[in-house]
C-alpha cells in the first residue's frame, strides 16, 4: 500500500513542480565526524529546522535478504571500501558501519552477518568490537577465516579476526605497530589480505587531519600511510610513506579517497587521490616490498595553490581491479572542482559521469573534457535519466556528485562489470530525490574494454522492492559466481542521509531511521555457461606496457600452475635477441621487464613459454 501511495505522490509532485538548472557550487566536506566529539550535540535540536520524518515503517525486503539494519546511514565519505566477500561455497561474509542508538551513535561499530548460501543468520544486535569503531574493511583470512579492520578514532586501528568464518568468537586487538611520531590517530583504513592462505595483511590509512584536531605529518594534512604484516597479524611493519607520496609530491590526501584491488598472486595495487591532487595507481608485484607509482590523471594543485579557477577532474570516488594478467583497471567519478582559496574548496553538485582507465592507456587528458573522454570510450557511465539536471538543488540530498561510488569486478571469463550509485527523478515523501544503483557490463578485449552499447541498467528498478527507495553505498564482492555479481548496499525510505545533514548545508533527513543493508545478486547481463565460467587458461600473457616503447616495458604473465617460465624476444626474421628465464614460478601473476633501449626501432615479438605451452605477442619499439 505504501508503495502505491508513494507512486501517486511522486506523480503529483512531478506534475506540480517546475525547475531550472542551477549550477551553484557547494563547499566540499572532507568527511563525516568519526569520533566521540559529537557527544555534546543534541542532534534533534541541532536539526530542528526540519520537521521529523513523518513515516515510520517496519517494511522488509521481499526477495533480497537483509544482512542488518542500522541507524548510522553513512558508509563512506568518498570511495566505497570492501564490505563483503563471496566464497567458493557461495557463502558471503558481510559488514556495515552499524548503530542502533542515535545521538551520538555511542554503540557504533561493525555490524556483521554471514550468508550461508541460503539465508543470513539473525540480524546483529551489537557490534563485533568491544569499543566504538567505524568504517570496517572485510577480508578473507587464513584457510577458512575472516578479518575486519576498522578505526576507533582514538589511537591505532582495530583488528578483529577468527579462524572459521560465520562462527566463533572474534579475537580483537589494536594494531601492534607504533603510531607515527606526533600522530595520535590513524583513521579511515582500507585493508587487503594476500598470499596462498590470505595471511599477508596490507593496510592504508590517513593520519588525523588538522580539521579534526590533528597536526601535519611530515608536511601533509592527513598523510596516507602504509603498513603490512607477513605473519598473519602477529607483527606489523612501521607506518610508512611510500615513495611518491611525501610532501615533495602532495600537501593533502582526501579522506577515503583511496581503494585496494583484490590481489592476484603477489601482485597488489591501490589507487588514491583525485579532485585536488593527482589520481594515482600504486602497484607492487612482490607482495608489498617495492612499489611503482603511475599517475592516471595529473592535477595542477598537488602542492596547493589559491586559484579560484574551476576545472574538470578525476574525482576521489574510485575503484581498482586487477584482471587475470595483473593489469589494473580503474573507475572514478568525474568532477568539477575549484582549487583551494581563502574560503575552502568547492565542487559542482550537478557533476556526473564515471571515468575508466587501464594500464595500457595513456595518462588521462589533463582537462578531463567530458565529451572527449566519451569519444575515447573512457566516459563509461552517466545519469540514466538526464532530467535529474532539472531538479532544484534543494531536492538533491547527497553531499557528493550525482554519480559516485563506482565498483569494478572482473570474473574468470574476462567479463567486466561496473556498479555505481546515481541520482534519479524519483522522490521521497518530502520531495527529495532518490539514489539508485546502476550497472554496466563489458568484455576485456586486448588492451581495451568492449562496453555494452551505452546500456545502463537500473539494478534497483524492481517496483516492489526498491523503486521508491534510497539505494546507495554499493560495495561489490571481488568474486562472482557463474551467473551473478554480489552487491551489498544501503536501502532507506528517505533520500539523503541523517548523519550528513547534521550541521551541514545539505538537506538530508531530519531524524534517524532504519536503513536496511541488502545483499543483491545482479544477474550478469552477458550469459556465461558454467563450463565456460570454470575454464581458466593455464597460461595467460598480457600485452607489454607501455607499447610502443622506447625504454623499459613490462609483460605480466598469469600462471595457473607453478613451474619454470621463459621469455624470448625475436625480430621479424626470427632471430632471438633476448632470452629471460624464471625458475619455480608460483601460481598467480609474474612479471618480465624488457629493456627495449637495447633494440633498434621496429617491430619485434616476445614469446612466453611454460612447459609445452607458449604465447607470442607483438611489440613495437620507437
Amino acid at each position: 500500500m505504501k508503495k502505491i501511495l508513494l507512486f501517486i505522490l511522486a506523480i503529483c509532485l512531478a506534475l506540480s513542480s517546475s525547475a531550472q538548472r542551477n549550477g551553484s557550487m557547494l563547499k566540499r566536506a572532507n568527511h563525516i565526524d568519526y569520533a566521540l566529539h559529537a557527544t555534546s550535540i543534541d542532534i534533534p535540536n541541532v536539526v530542528g529546522q526540519l520537521p521529523p520524518n513523518t513515516i515510520v515503517t517496519n517494511k522488509r525486503i521481499l526477495d533480497d535478504p537483509n544482512s542488518s539494519v542500522t541507524l548510522y546511514d553513512v558508509q563512506t565519505n568518498d570511495a566505497m571500501g570492501r564490505r563483503l566477500y563471496l566464497y567458493p561455497d557461495e557463502s558471503v561474509g558481510t559488514t556495515v558501519t552499524w548503530s542502533q542508538v542515535a545521538s551520538p551513535f555511542a554503540d557504533r561499530g561493525t555490524g556483521y552477518n554471514y550468508y550461508d548460501g541460503t539465508s543470513f543468520g539473525p540480524e546483529p544486535t551489537a557490534r563485533i568490537e568491544s569499543i566504538r569503531t567505524g568504517y570496517p574493511c572485510y577480508q578473507p583470512f587464513g584457510a577458512n577465516g575472516e578479518l575486519v579492520i576498522s578505526h576507533q578514532g582514538t589511537g591505532n586501528l582495530v583488528m578483529c579476526s577468527r579462524t572459521t568464518r560465520g562462527t566463533g568468537a572474534w579475537a580483537q586487538e589494536v594494531l601492534p605497530n607504533a603510531l607515527p611520531t606526533g600522530v595520535t590517530n590513524m583513521l579511515w583504513p582500507r585493508a587487503l589480505t594476500s598470499g596462498a592462505n590470505r595471511t599477508s595483511i596490507h593496510v592504508i590509512a590517513v593520519t588525523e587531519p588538522v580539521a579534526e584536531g590533528g597536526t601535519l605529518y611530515n608536511g601533509i594534512d592527513g598523510a596516507l600511510l602504509y603498513c603490512n604484516s607477513m605473519d598473519g597479524g602477529v607483527t606489523f611493519s612501521a607506518w610508512t610513506q611510500l615513495p611518491g607520496m611525501t610532501s615533495a609530491n602532495y600537501t593533502y590526501f582526501g579522506v577515503e579517497a583511496y581503494s585496494f584491488a583484490e590481489s592476484q598472486g603477489n601482485t597488489i595495487a591501490f589507487t588514491f587521490g583525485g579532485d585536488i591532487i593527482d589520481l594515482v595507481l600504486m602497484k607492487s608485484t612482490d607482495n608489498g616490498t617495492t612499489w611503482t607509482k603511475t599517475v592516471i590523471w595529473h592535477s595542477l594543485y598537488d602542492l596547493g595553490g589559491t586559484s579560484p579557477h574551476f576545472y574538470s577532474c578525476a574525482g576521489g570516488s574510485q575503484s581498482v581491479v586487477l584482471d587475470n594478467t595483473g593489469i589494473a583497471h580503474v573507475a572514478c567519478n568525474w568532477a568539477f572542482d575549484s582549487a583551494y582559496n581563502a574560503s575552502g574548496n568547492y565542487y559542482n553538485r550537478q557533476e556526473y559521469g564515471i571515468i575508466y582507465w587501464n594500464e595500457h592507456m595513456a595518462q588521462l587528458r589533463q582537462d578531463c573534457d567530458w565529451d572527449s573522454l566519451y569519444k575515447s570510450h573512457q566516459m563509461i557511465a552517466w545519469l540514466k535519466d538526464t532530467n535529474v539536471l532539472t531538479i532544484p538543488l534543494t531536492n538533491l540530498t547527497e553531499s557528493g556528485p550525482l554519480t559516485r561510488q563506482p565498483q569494478l569486478v572482473i570474473d574468470n571469463n574476462n567479463k567486466i562489470f561496473l556498479v555505481y550509485a546515481g541520482a534519479t527523478t524519483l522522490t521521497d515523501p518530502s520531495g527529495n530525490n532518490f539514489t539508485h544503483i546502476f550497472g554496466r557490463d563489458g568484455t576485456l578485449s586486448a588492451d581495451t574494454v568492449l562496453w555494452s552499447n551505452d546500456t545502463l541498467v537500473d539494478i534497483t528498478s524492481d517496483f516492489l522492492q526498491f523503486y521508491f527507495s534510497e539505494c546507495t553505498f554499493p560495495s561489490v564482492s571481488p568474486t562472482t559466481d557463474a551467473t551473478n555479481v554480489y552487491i551489498l548496499f544501503q536501502k532507506d525510505d528517505y533520500a539523503g542521509s541523517y548523519v550528513q545533514s547534521i550541521g551541514a548545508t545539505i538537506v538530508g533527513q531530519s531524524s534517524p531511521d532504519s536503513n536496511y543493508m541488502v545483499l543483491h545478486q545482479w544477474t550478469k547481463p552477458i550469459n556465461v555457461g558454467i563450463q565456460e565460467q570454470n575454464a581458466k587458461p593455464a597460461l595467460t600473457v598480457g600485452q607489454n606496457f607501455p607499447n610502443p616503447v622506447d625504454g623499459m616495458t613490462k609483460v605480466n604473465v598469469y600462471l595457473m600452475n607453478s613451474g619454470d617460465l621463459s621469455l624470448k624476444v625475436t625480430n621479424l626474421t626470427g632471430q632471438t635477441l633476448m632470452n629471460m628465464e624464471k625458475s619455480n614460478v608460483q601460481p598467480g601473476v609474474s612479471q618480465f621487464v624488457i629493456d627495449a633501449s637495447q633494440l633498434s626501432a621496429g617491430v619485434y615479438f616476445y614469446t612466453v613459454k611454460q612447459g609445452n605451452k607458449s604465447i607470442t605477442k607483438k611489440m613495437i619499439v620507437e
